[in-house]
């Protein structure tokens, strides 16, 4: 695996129990999963584990747009209709009963976040957690930047395994830090310091770097363009002119979508009143040449409001990248919802869960969360 190697999960795990750090932080509509992508690529994770005879122990978080912790109990029985098994869910989180449950079913422990420990990365919470598994798999890679309990405190005492979803992550992505050449980058999404890192690492190693979103309008008042009303990020401006103004590699936006209505300027003809809200069509069709040719493409973070109902720029472009013959790597939870509901993402090379994750694993080489199963000697007894 293109410079990791992870302990591989034990065949036989007969009369074992497997705490599972999962991902189920799903988007939510009136109360129920609006979409359930992470959840759906999990479960064959869950069944693999049960096929080799262990007990299964979920722990996951999910929270709301505002970041706002949510119960697990209400949406138990969905999930349970989506990884294919019986739940039991356990808000206790009492040793003795969560094993007792474990016997029958797969437990959902509720919110993990709901414990202040866990973001704290606080060593009594982590024993806590690894008292109700024999061993420890994370199958989490999107929440794998975090230095949270659940990621780096447990495999100090459990022995601990990569899961296949997690695997996976980590392979196909690193394809992007040794990329097949001519190498295009598409930078979407709002703000300008999660994706700072990724831009200094990849501006050089790119043929071309596309800026769309938030993030486009303000490269475009970096570089003294009137934006009108759009968002953008002032504080930003000052890095972008240091580090990012000069580049030729850079391309923003030929033409944008204004207002509501999503009429169709040249982003030199921006007025004091206009709000931009997405791309346009020439810059998709300029885009499109260059998909063409580009044998690595690497994708993350939407290029218009989505929350607007502004999508138009973001699927004309995955439309085009289904035709792409070079390898297609796109990520972001915003952009990540629009391709499963388009159903294309077995079109590209991967689809990554990860948000935050996929950006710091690109900038970084790595993760806490890499770093913690790397780091973990253990093996079955």
């Amino acid at each position: 695996m293109r410079g990791y190697s992870f302990v591989e999960i034990p065949k036989n795990l007969h009369d074992k129990t497997a705490l599972v750090r999962v991902d189920f932080n799903e988007p939510l509509k009136a109360g129920r999963i609006k979409d359930s992508f992470r959840i759906r690529h999990t479960a064959p994770t869950i069944k693999l584990l049960r096929a080799r005879g262990a007990r299964v122990i979920l722990v996951a978080h999910i929270e709301d747009e505002k970041k706002r912790q949510l119960s697990f109990k209400p949406l138990a029985r969905e999930i349970s209709r989506m990884i294919g098994a019986s739940i039991a869910f356990d808000a206790s989180y009492d040793t003795k009963k969560v094993r007792m449950l474990a016997e029958k079913s797969v437990v959902l422990l509720e919110n993990v976040r709901f414990h202040k420990g866990e973001e704290k990365n606080d060593q009594t919470f982590s024993k806590l957690l690894a008292s109700f598994g024999d061993l420890y798999i994370n199958e989490g890679f999107s929440v794998s930047h975090r230095d949270h309990a659940s990621i780096v405190g447990v495999p100090h005492y459990l022995p601990s395994y990569a899961g296949p979803l997690f695997r996976r992550e980590v392979e196909r992505l690193s394809h992007a830090l040794n990329p097949s050449k001519p190498f295009l980058v598409i930078v979407g999404g709002a703000k300008f310091d999660t994706k700072f890192a990724l831009l200094k690492k990849f501006v050089p190693r790119a043929d071309a770097v596309f800026v769309g979103g938030v993030l486009a309008n303000t490269f475009l008042a970096a570089h003294g363009l009137e934006v009108g009303k759009s968002l953008y990020e002032k504080k930003a401006l000052g890095d972008i002119r240091k580090h990012f103004l000069l580049s030729k590699k850079i391309m923003l936006p030929f033409d944008v979508r204004l207002g509501d209505r999503g009429r169709v300027e040249s982003a030199f003809d921006v007025q004091k009143n206009d709000s931009i809200y997405d791309i346009g069509p020439e810059t998709i069709t300029v885009l499109s040449d260059i998909v063409r040719t580009a044998k690595t493409i690497l994708w993350n973070g939407p290029l218009g409001y989505l929350e607007g109902g502004h999508e138009q720029g973001t699927r004309n472009l995955l439309r085009v990248l289904t035709r792409a013959k070079g390898k297609v790597i796109i990520g972001g939870g915003d952009t990540l919802e629009v391709v499963d509901e388009m159903k294309i993402g077995k079109k590209f090379f991967h689809v990554s869960t990860g948000g935050g994750a996929m950006l710091d694993f690109l900038a970084d080489g790595t993760l806490p969360g890499i770093d913690a199963l790397r780091k973990n000697k253990a093996r079955m007894r």
